[in-house]
């Protein structure tokens, strides 16, 4: 996964909601960009993982660093120099100068269509939008402190994608990965 890229589709998402939100919020925001994406390109725009958790689907890697408990602590403390989490669940951007070198046209597009579909959205209106019959049918519903781990596979057959396509999918995704790995080792 590209921390950074992560980093900047949230600053994107923050900065067309005046800079905070509820980060329930966010993380739907950013499932649901996410899912649209792999819908029309068969990738995702964070490369996150994803997990089921009771109040719905999560970006796994983003729900750590929100929650202050990211394995590696180097990128956890440089979440905290870019967003804060209040104890009402509101989460802001405190560094206004984070680019979005890593995000591409399409990506943005997508970005900005869910952020003006929900723009303004209460924790109420999301958690009865996210818990609509359909709307997420590859989530299944656990108690609560539970992750059960949602895989690409089971997004993109929830999204209908064919399953020939889906192995053709998962399998570019893996060389994409294995390639990123050579580039940081070097």
């Amino acid at each position: 996964m590209n921390t950074e890229k992560l980093f900047q589709t949230v600053a994107y998402i923050l900065y067309r909601n005046d800079d905070e939100m509820d980060y329930y919020n966010l993380i739907k925001e950013c499932y649901i960009a996410d899912r649209k994406s792999i819908a029309k390109t068969g990738h995702s725009i964070t490369g996150d993982d994803y997990v089921s958790m009771n109040r719905g689907p999560v970006l796994k890697n983003l729900y750590s660093f929100i929650k202050n408990n990211n394995t590696d602590e180097t990128v956890q403390t440089k979440w905290n120099e870019c967003f804060s989490v209040d104890d009402n669940h509101r989460i802001r951007i405190l560094k206004k100068d984070i680019s979005d070198d890593y995000l591409s046209r399409f990506e943005e597009n997508v970005l900005n269509e869910v952020c003006q579909k929900f723009y303004k959205y209460s924790y109420q209106d999301m958690k009865k939008y996210a818990h609509s019959a359909g709307v997420f049918p590859e989530w299944e519903p656990v108690e609560k402190g539970v992750e059960k781990v949602l895989t690409m596979h089971s997004i993109m057959s929830a999204l209908k994608i064919p399953e020939n396509a889906i192995q053709i999918l998962l399998e570019e995704q893996k060389v994409f990965e294995q390639e990123a790995a050579l580039f940081q080792s070097n």
